[in-house]
């Protein structure tokens, strides 16, 4: 009590001392004040501290409605508007009578202190007998110390206990004295106060015939204080400000609607609102209202009201205009009445019923102008452009006379003629670039556009083609001279020293590579015939007398040097065998009879003759057969370059052919052979546009002439397409060939593709389908580069990226526009689709409980228009082209396996979508592979349905990772049947792992079904329930239950990957926060197993950004905690960890290693829900016959905890839902096993009273004993609950 009253002192001392220093020397009276009140309080239980702060804000609210009211009624009143009573508030003065008045709540309270042996009771059942019948009292229903106030802003319950000490206000005698003696002058100062206050209440007290006076009290002193303010409140000019409370967490960017709601309603804004509604809501100075409506009325009756002729008087023009107005509104269909509008001294009252068709109306009148201001401006502004474009021409056409190129035949009017070099001619293209560029955002079209794209087209192949001439001087391949040659010729090129260069290295090397070849084939055989052949025809051309001529890189002068050398050599030795050889005759005939001379000399001399004549025949043989080249290529090698020659130019293959050439040559094949001659005429002729673009049209005829295109006419057709680009041909000249390739394509395509893409398409036929549609840039309804917006900028201000290297490939940013021609329209909603392809992907981080419905909305996205199925198709077909992230491209081909399920693209755009398929099959992972498959097949049913037996359908089942699979069961299947056949298309090779769940929209639980249910009836019954809820429902295929033992499985890569999602999935939804450590040790190891997509993440610092974090840690844990705080401390786990890890593990063995961190968790692989424990239990109701009387309490410390109801293969967990922020939260464990202390025995479910109960075998903590109790905990879940403890049950063989 002295600690109380010193504190009390104290602060109204300090409050006495502050405003003596603030009013300083100012006139008395004149001040502002700022009061700040706690606002109106209801708790659990509410005693008198909640009875004065509400008090007060009965007071402050009565304070607010009446100076609103007061100020309405002086508006009205100063402008001589009548209400004709259509005007009320609601005032809560009965509230302040029921509470402070005579008589009243709290004078009986300081009543009731004057009353001999007083109690709190006592008081109560005089406040109920008092103010029973009064309408803002609530009485009690039993006796006892509360009482209910229907205050302004809701209902209260207050606790009488303690009221009467609490009111009490005197303090103890010794108070005064004690203060006084104090040595500290401000307690001294409060001590002389005391007293002082105590010496006036005791004279005070003489009066009234020597009768006492009632004490103070704290009631009596706050009601006198709280009248003070609301004196000076009423005498001041008050300016209100609503605080509201945007959450009760107190953090940033969260707004919970119901507390802002309730705050609003008992603040008394509403009742502000509604007290200005009740009367004339709107009110306009005249000129303000007459301006502001002016153009609905007539021009007429405008001209009356603001012409140079109206009247003067502002009442009369707002007179005249308001009738005007009325007759205005009745020609939009609005009829209003003119009660409704009435005109003061200076302003417009105005009723809401009246604004709403008047604001109406002035829409629609702006709308009209709005068309007139849009029509000038067009008009203006196509002015405008056409002035720019005469200015443009006239620049074009400048240029053009100042390179009238290409206009007449011949060398003397080409871009070489005159500029000279290819630096030149490329400033000239540049400028008509520029030129051109200009005029694509300009209204009209730049006169012979075509013609000028023309010569641009060929001042590059000019520009190109002296760029080429001088690499080709050095070049040893004679085709590729020979092709520049012809290039030139083709281009009309002047005579210039690179031309005549080439032209002498061209004949140079159509002889000397074959010489080259022929002398070191001969040196290599070492027979002096051969090399004296190949020295003859070195003399032949003249090389023996001018070594110069040899081209230095084939180093033909050192190889002639070589084979003259080695000539010699061999010469020399042959004279020195023969000298030896005659020696060796003499010596013999001097000893022997001519009969034996001639014996020895068949025996000796023979064989080498035979020798020297089977090496002169061989030679012989060589020089004389003229169908073995000097390069010693047979007759067979010449007979198959000769075969490719004549296929080459018979299917126009210009690669094909200048390669074979090339080999003929160097090989010396005779050119005067027909084929080499036909070959070289064709090649010669395919360097010739006009050729090119004849064979093209003959080509073309000839494939329209038949009833379907063959290959080998397709194939002539894509290789002259081919080399008419290559000769610059326009895309308009090609554009007819293209569109009859793609048509044959696809009619070969529905014969050969379809169903049987993976076995019976030749190789021939997939590459004439990748050169027909595997360029997307071609597809017709595709934006030109031009014409799209790019994508969004990363910051503020910054420039996104646009152009064709962009539009179709990877990314990670929106889109500013559609990458297909949309309707306007559709514009918005196509770039919205992006971004949730970018957020289902992980390009946008988002947490998983928004990634996961994004699928469904973008596959029903692509289901509304055709235009945009092409659209969603094509976005998909971009993120997956050059997609850096492993995880990404993964998540992209799931998405692209759901639209293929749902939606088929456009019949133009189907063969892109195959052949981006087909090629992505070469270079995807194994996992991706089948994915890619699927979509494939699916794409397939999706386009062209197989007719289905009368007994089967076709079920869509979604994945663990929100992908969707299309399996085909009986209509009678049941859900085993139906889970086999998933695990079959999964190739899972353990299904009993995996069982059907309800996964319902909005809902986070998934609910587990029984194994013997109907599919098709469970089909019509979630029919049922979204026509009742609007809540879709479909079948979820995961992992039963996941235990602590387990690992995952290598050999099956799904079955992993889903029990690792599944793991994740629950890790990132888990209910309690566990050590905040074990998080980032998890989260670490799951950025280390995909750590290719959170590499840009961790390298531009963007780990703390919304959806970064919430992919690695639990939701739940990341409530009101610092976001950069809690990444640094994700990331220093993970660089503990990569200094244990290998970077070349495979993603597999990562998500091993964090799979096995979720595992120790307590809650690791639980079903749980959301329940409490209740102790009024009726035995009879029970569901477990026989249930033992005493009730086991889960956690004695805290009886009425909520809990969360957990079941795993261990048992049955009670984990308490809320614990501090780094406590762990409360955990009791009845296990299944029969061994444990603390074990399940029975449990059974109560459907009607939502309640689950239990038997368990417990310690009694009274007893010490081993004994039986019932735990009965009341659960929405209650069914759920029971069928979970069944099935791991029957799962567990050691459970009987």
């Amino acid at each position: 009590a002295l600690a109380r009253l010193l504190y009390g002192r104290l602060f109204k001392l300090l409050v006495v001392k502050i405003n003596t220093l603030l009013s300083g020397g100012s006139p008395a009276g004149r001040f502002f004040g700022v009061l700040d009140i706690a606002g109106f309080e209801s708790f659990e239980s509410n005693s008198l501290e909640q009875l004065f702060i509400n008090l007060s804000n009965e007071h402050l609210q009565n304070h607010f409605n009446n100076h609103v009211f007061k100020m309405e009624l002086e508006d009205y009143k100063a402008e001589g508007i009548s209400l004709d009573g259509c005007m009320d508030f609601q005032d809560n003065s009965d509230i302040i009578t029921l509470i402070d008045s005579k008589g009243s709540i709290l004078a009986m309270l300081d009543e009731e202190l004057t009353v001999p042996r007083a109690t709190d009771a006592t008081y109560a059942a005089k406040v109920t007998k008092a103010h029973e019948k009064h309408p803002r009292f609530v009485k009690p229903k039993f006796a006892g110390t509360t009482f209910g106030i229907r205050h302004f802003a809701g209902e209260v319950t207050y606790t009488l206990e303690g009221f009467l000490e609490k009111n009490m206000d005197k303090p103890p005698d010794e108070a005064p004295k004690l203060f006084q003696a104090s040595t500290n002058s401000v307690v001294k100062d409060i001590g002389d106060v005391i007293a002082a206050d105590l010496a006036e209440a005791a004279a005070a007290g003489g009066g009234r015939g020597g009768g006492k006076k009632a004490a103070k009290t704290v009631s009596s002193n706050f009601r006198q204080s709280l009248a003070s303010l609301v004196q000076k409140l009423g005498q001041a000019e008050p300016h209100f400000i609503r605080c509201v409370k945007p959450n009760a967490e107190k953090v940033p960017e969260k707004f919970t609607s119901k507390l802002v709601m309730d705050q609003l309603n008992c603040s008394g804004v509403f009742e502000a609102v509604r007290i200005r509604q009740s009367g004339f809501s709107t009110r306009m100075p005249f000129s303000e209202f007459i301006g502001r409506y002016r153009i609905i009325i007539p021009r007429p009756i405008q001209k009356q009201v603001f012409g140079s002729s109206a009247v003067k008087d502002e009442a009369e023009r707002a007179k005249i205009f308001v009738n005007a107005a009325v007759a205005a509104l009745a020609t939009f269909g609005d009829a209003v009445s003119e009660s409704d509008i009435r005109m003061g001294k200076s302003k417009m009252f105005v009723r809401s019923r009246f604004m709403h068709p008047l604001d109406r109306a002035r829409d629609l009148s702006t709308s009209a102008f709005a068309l007139v201001i849009q029509t000038v401006w067009r008009g203006h502004r196509v002015r405008k452009l056409v002035k720019e474009c005469y200015v443009l021409f006239d620049q074009i056409k400048a240029w053009r006379a100042e390179n009238p190129f290409y206009q007449k035949p011949g060398s003397d009017h080409t871009a070489l003629a005159k500029l000279k070099t290819a630096d030149a001619i490329g400033e000239q293209i540049v400028k008509l670039e520029e030129l051109l560029g200009r005029s694509n955002s300009l209204p009209l079209a730049v006169p012979n556009r075509r013609e000028l794209e023309k010569v641009k087209s060929k001042m590059r192949l000019e520009s190109e083609t002296m760029q080429s001439l001088k690499a080709a001087t050095t070049s040893l391949d004679p085709m590729e001279v020979d092709k520049m040659l012809l290039t030139a010729k083709e281009l009309e090129f002047p005579s210039i020293p690179e031309l005549e260069l080439l032209h002498t290295r061209f004949t140079n090397l159509k002889t000397q590579i074959p010489l080259v070849k022929a002398i070191e084939k001969a040196i290599e055989s070492e027979e002096v015939e051969e090399m004296q052949e190949v020295m003859g025809l070195v003399r032949e051309h003249g090389l023996h007398q001018h070594p110069e001529n040899w081209i230095e890189d084939l180093n033909g002068e050192a190889l002639v040097a070589k084979l003259y050398a080695s000539m010699e050599s061999i010469k020399e030795q042959r004279k020195q065998e023969e000298v030896k050889q005659k020696m060796h005759e003499k010596l013999v005939s001097n000893y022997q009879q001519d009969i034996d001379q001639k014996k020895a000399h068949l025996e000796v001399i023979e064989p080498k003759d035979d020798e020297h004549e089977g090496k002169r025949n061989r030679s012989y043989t060589r020089a004389d057969n003229p169908r073995v080249t000097i390069t010693g290529l047979t007759k067979e090698g010449q007979q198959k370059i000769l075969f490719d020659l004549q296929c080459a130019f018979e299917q126009f293959d210009v690669d094909a052919l200048e390669k074979t050439l090339s080999s003929a040559l160097c090989e010396a094949i005779a050119e005067d052979n027909e084929t080499m001659m036909k070959a070289e005429e064709v090649f010669a002729d395919l360097q010739n546009k006009e050729f090119v673009l004849k064979a093209l049209e003959d080509v073309r005829e000839e494939i329209e002439s038949g009833s379907t295109g063959e290959l080998p006419p397709l194939k002539r057709l894509q290789n002259l397409m081919r080399q008419a680009q290559k000769l610059g041909a326009d895309e308009a000249e090609v554009q007819d060939a293209r569109a009859l390739m793609q048509s044959c394509v696809r009619k070969r395509a529905r014969q050969t593709m379809k169903g049987h893409v993976f076995d019976h398409v030749s190789i021939e036929e997939l590459e004439i389908a990748d050169a027909a549609f595997a360029d997307l840039s071609l597809f017709p309804r595709l934006k030109q580069a031009s014409e799209w917006k790019g994508h969004q900028a990363r910051r503020w201000f910054g420039q996104g990226r646009t152009g064709a290297e962009f539009m179709l490939k990877h990314a990670k940013h929106g889109l500013k526009s559609a990458l297909t021609k949309l309707p306007p329209a559709q514009e918005a909603v196509a770039c919205a689709a992006y971004y949730n392809i970018l957020c289902w992907m992980g390009d946008k981080p988002v947490p998983e409980v928004q990634r996961a419905p994004l699928a469904g909305m973008i596959a029903e996205t692509a289901q509304k228009d055709l235009c945009l199925t092409d659209e969603i198709y094509i976005q998909l077909m971009k993120q997956l082209t050059d997609n850096p992230s492993t995880r990404s491209v993964h998540r992209g081909w799931e998405l692209m396996l759901t639209v293929s399920q749902k939606v088929c693209p456009s019949s133009d755009l189907h063969e892109y979508v195959h052949v981006f398929f087909i090629k992505a099959l070469s270079t995807a992972c194994s996992e991706i592979n089948h994915i890619i498959r699927q979509c494939i097949a699916d794409l397939n049913i999706t386009a062209s349905p197989a007719p289905q037996e009368e007994d089967t359908m076709t079920f869509s089942i979604t994945l663990i990772d929100f992908s969707t699979r299309r399996v085909r069961a009986p209509h009678s299947a049941s859900l085993k049947l139906l889970g086999d056949t998933v695990a079959g298309e999964l190739r899972i090779s353990r299904p009993q792992d995996f069982a059907c769940f309800m996964l319902t929209e909005g809902i986070p639980h998934h609910r587990l079904l029984p194994d013997t249910a109907s599919v098709s009836g469970l089909m019509e019954k979630w029919k049922v329930l979204k026509e009742k809820t609007g809540r879709s429902t479909s079948i979820l295929y995961k992992r039963k239950l996941l235990t602590t033992e387990e690992t995952l499985q290598p050999g099956d890569p799904t079955h992993a990957k889903l029990t690792y999602r599944q793991a994740l999935f629950e890790y990132l939804h888990y209910p309690i926060s566990a050590g905040m450590e074990s998080f980032y040790k998890i989260a670490a190891a799951i950025v280390w197993a995909d750590r290719d997509h959170f590499k840009r993440f961790i390298e531009k610092g963007y780990m703390a950004n919304e959806g970064v974090l919430e992919q690695i840690l639990p939701e739940e844990s990341l409530q009101n905690k610092p976001r950069r705080q809690e990444a640094m401390k994700v990331l220093n786990a993970l660089q503990t960890l990569e200094s244990a890890c290998d970077e070349g593990e495979s993603r597999l063995v990562g998500m091993g290693r964090a799979f096995a961190d979720m595992q120790k968790l307590k809650m690791f692989g639980a079903y749980y829900w959301p329940a409490k424990q209740i102790f009024d239990i009726d035995k009879k109701n029970l569901p477990i016959a026989k249930a033992p009387s005493t009730v086991c309490t889960i956690n004695p410390k805290a009886t009425d905890a909520q809990y969360y109801l957990c079941v795993d293969h261990a048992g049955v967990h009670f984990v308490a839902q809320s614990s501090g922020p780094n406590a762990q939260p409360f955990h009791r464990l009845f296990q299944f096993n029969k061994e444990a202390v603390e074990r399940v025995l029975n449990h059974g479910v109560d459907h009607g009273n939502q309640r689950v109960a239990f038997v368990v075998s417990t310690l009694n903590s009274h007893s010490l004993e081993i004994e039986n109790m019932t735990v009965v905990m009341q659960c929405a879940a209650a069914v759920d609950v029971a069928f979970g403890i069944t099935m791991i049950q029957a799962l567990r063989s050691d459970i009987p």
